[in-house]
């Protein structure tokens, strides 16, 4: 049997001042957490005891709170020279729901007993629900980290601590020291006062937010493209409101708008450009600016407008985005949110480590290439709904201004060689066509891939679903199948084609749903539905639509082998005889 790896000393604490600074990622619950104050004192052997019981007056805790003022205040007698040295940390817990009740940890940490004491004391008429109400400890013992908490405790809380934080703090305990998956950004929020920002985002979700995802006109989900637009709309007004005035911005790429909109309504003057407009663009009101433009590398001038430049998400025309805010003034300032990885001639990027990922790769060279560019480049994490949240951002030039022309000449000797172009003039001529996307959104549905390409891959999985199965007794649905197993049935030039076009089987599966029913990544033929049965589904959702039935051809009474099993005056599809 092999041993276990004991924990140690040092590893402990380090998950332990994770777990202080980030509650958040184990309760969801939570944003995020603000240390009030700290101490270092000495105190009494039962001050555990005492703590136990203690509660705060109010929820107005001053961060300047003395020590002498905390001592008082919950009747902790000290000896000056004897007791148990600790560290106390006063935490303020922040909850995701603004409207719910903020909750007040009190930390202690005893090194040399080495463990940690979690107390709840936040004030009795505030009626919190984002941490236990009972004490909890974590130790070291033998190189195992365990739990404490008193017998009688809350058993839902007491569930959650075993089940959810313990397993993380024993997680991040055997992490090495000092290993940081993500060398690019650590932190969350570094550029900004999170304090602020919590309270700016709350105030701009409740302002913007809860009205846009009301009214949303476009297709994509807006519960995640509205508030990631409101946080982003946060983090940089807080970066603005360092400039002491209203910004200029242009946002390249800006597709629905509405990060224009909130910085106009908040009383910066800017545009937006991209290559499609969207149906929400209307709904704006008329200072709110916004452009169908496509951006080449020849007309970035035509955007000359601003001291910021906006990337957000902005894709092939990520790596332009430097060059762009470079060529507008040497002032000139730039927010660049990376997603999708593309080189400057439109084409994909390709990674060169295979050590990384291609996103972190991606972003080491975009922030290698605004170095280069002459850009003070800082970088920072973003708490928005996307896995893409690193960002980079400038404020300042690296040179001096009366080096600005030679720096112009540098970058465009620069970007002339990452596109293969030979001379300072010729992208002038050789890229005058170059386009980063096109005007017009392909469909990628499923719509344009061949029919008998969509018919061999029915049923071929149809056939897998059905084989083995009676058809001598009652009509069959088949087997289950994971999505997976059926990937492996198709050729590959079919999934080749299938791919090219709308990503995959699932997407094809999921549109010929009047066929095939998945459910937890199992496919199963589905048990064809009545008038009644599709009426009722729609009348539950939209009042008062009016749709034809049996128009389009019953797949089951042409393709199954055991026919339809409904009748053709119930059927909600056609059974055309021959």
């Amino acid at each position: 049997m092999e041993e276990k790896t004991k924990i140690k000393e040092s590893s402990f604490w380090q998950s332990i001042n994770i777990l202080i600074k980030k509650p958040h990622v184990v309760n969801k619950r939570l944003w995020g957490s603000k240390i009030l104050c700290k101490f270092r004192l000495k105190v009494p052997i039962n001050f555990e005891e005492i703590l136990d019981h203690v509660k705060l007056k109010n929820d107005k805790v001053c961060p300047e709170l003395t020590l002498m003022e905390l001592i008082t205040d919950w009747n902790i007698r000290i000896e000056e020279e004897t007791g148990t040295e600790i560290e106390i940390i006063l935490v303020e817990l922040l909850p995701k729901n603004y409207g719910e009740n903020h909750a007040f940890q009190l930390i202690c940490l005893q090194k040399i007993e080495v463990k940690v004491k979690f107390i709840d004391v936040t004030p009795l008429e505030k009626l919190q629900n984002l941490c236990p109400m009972f004490s909890y400890i974590f130790c070291l013992k033998d190189g195992e980290i365990h739990l404490g908490t008193a017998p009688d405790v809350s058993e839902k809380s007491k569930q959650w601590l075993e089940a959810t934080v313990l397993p993380q703090v024993i997680k991040w305990s055997k992490a090495p020291l000092g290993n940081n998956t993500n060398k690019v950004c650590n932190e969350s929020l570094a550029l900004v006062s999170q304090d602020k920002y919590y309270e700016k985002y709350n105030h701009l979700k409740l302002k913007y937010g809860k009205e846009m995802v009301k009214m949303w006109p476009e297709c994509t989900d807006p519960t995640k493209f509205v508030y990631e637009d409101v946080a982003i709309s946060t983090y940089l007004l807080l970066l603005w409101e360092e400039e002491k005035a209203p910004q200029t911005f242009v946002d390249i790429g800006c597709g629905n708008g509405l990060l224009v909109y909130i910085l106009t309504m908040e009383g910066h003057n800017g545009f937006g450009v991209d290559v499609r407009k969207r149906k929400i663009w209307d709904m704006y009101p008329a200072n709110v600016k916004l452009k169908e433009l496509t951006i080449t590398p020849t007309n970035i001038h035509t955007i000359s407008h601003g001291n910021w430049i906006i990337g957000n998400h902005s894709d092939e025309l990520t790596p332009w985005i430097p060059v762009i805010t470079a060529r507008m003034s040497y002032k000139c300032n730039f927010f660049l949110l990376p997603c999708c990885a593309y080189n400057f001639d439109g084409t994909k990027y390709q990674r060169h480590n295979s050590s990384k990922s291609q996103y972190m790769e991606y972003l080491e060279y975009i922030q290698k290439l605004c170095e280069e560019f002459g850009f003070e480049t800082k970088i920072d994490r973003l708490k928005i709904p996307s896995t893409k949240r690193i960002c980079l951002i400038s404020r300042k030039r690296i040179y001096r201004e009366d080096e600005y022309d030679k720096y112009c000449d540098i970058i465009q000797d620069m970007v002339n060689e990452q596109i293969g172009l030979s001379n300072r003039d010729a992208i002038n001529n050789e890229l005058k066509d170059f386009r980063t996307r096109d005007t017009v959104e392909k469909v990628r549905n499923c719509t344009q891939v061949d029919k008998g390409v969509t018919e061999s891959i029915i049923k071929c999985i149809t056939n897998y679903l059905l084989e083995e199965c009676n058809l001598e007794v009652d009509w069959s649905r088949g087997k289950s199948a994971q999505i997976n197993e059926l990937v492996e049935l198709i050729p590959s030039d079919m999934l080749k084609a299938l791919k090219s076009e709308c990503g995959g089987l699932q997407t094809l599966l999921r549109n010929n749903h009047q066929i095939f029913e998945v459910h937890k990544g199992c496919v199963q033929l589905r048990f064809p539905r009545t008038i009644n049965e599709v009426k009722g589904n729609i009348n539950s959702k939209k009042n008062g639509v009016d749709i034809k039935m049996q128009v389009k051809k019953c797949w089951f009474f042409d393709n199954h082998p055991q026919g339809c099993p409904l009748d053709r005056s119930v059927c909600s599809f056609l059974h055309e005889q021959l």
